[in-house]
């Protein structure tokens, strides 16, 4: 029975969508899901989801809700991390500044000097998690869905031993909207 930990686990949309991908799969039905967020209630409300799901199927799922990361990483076959360090008041910061100095950049979680402030936001406490993993679930497989994405998986490949892939929801979103612009069927792109 795999330990799967979803650090983060106060952000609904990414919380909910992977407990119900994680599900989706019945080798991982018999699975501890440990769910941990420094946030008590946004943790309250996505635990009260995985156990309604959990329960509405009758998988013999065990969830667990802590705002112990050391608690929740104990033993740990599988880490998600899904944080995003002070929230959107950061990002909307980073747009500002860029603005008046008129580079409207779009994206601000990964490129550009907002990918490079949310960046220097969230490798310290990332490669925090990776030291407790080190200690606590050095075998365990990190999945990081935090952005920016690439910085973040260079900065634990470079300082730490944990296992490790940079996950990002929006490669299947852009590899079709490349398709729309090209006028070909998304199913035709193939990409890496």
């Amino acid at each position: 029975m795999a330990k799967i930990v979803l650090i983060g686990a106060g952000s609904h949309v990414f919380c909910s969508r992977l407990i119900t991908d994680i599900l989706f799969y019945p080798e991982l039905r018999d699975s501890t899901i440990s769910l941990m967020d420094i946030a008590k209630e946004p943790l309250e409300i996505s635990t009260a989801f995985a156990r309604r799901i959990a329960e509405q199927n009758k998988f013999k799922t065990r969830i667990e809700s802590t705002t112990n990361r050391r608690e929740a990483l104990d033993g740990a076959d599988y880490v998600f991390i899904i944080i995003k360090v002070g929230g959107f008041r950061y990002s909307e910061a980073d747009r500002k500044i860029t603005l008046k100095y008129g580079l409207d950049q779009g994206d601000m979680a990964t490129t550009g000097p907002g990918g490079v402030m949310n960046g220097a936001r969230h490798v310290i406490p990332i490669l925090d998690i990776c030291r407790d993993m080190e200690e606590l679930c050095p075998e365990a497989w990190l999945m990081n869905y935090t952005n920016p994405m690439a910085i973040i998986s260079w900065a634990v490949n470079d300082y730490t031993h944990i296992k490790n892939v940079g996950l990002c929801h929006s490669v299947p979103h852009t590899a079709s909207t490349l398709a729309r612009y090209m006028g070909v069927p998304s199913e035709e792109v193939s990409y890496r």
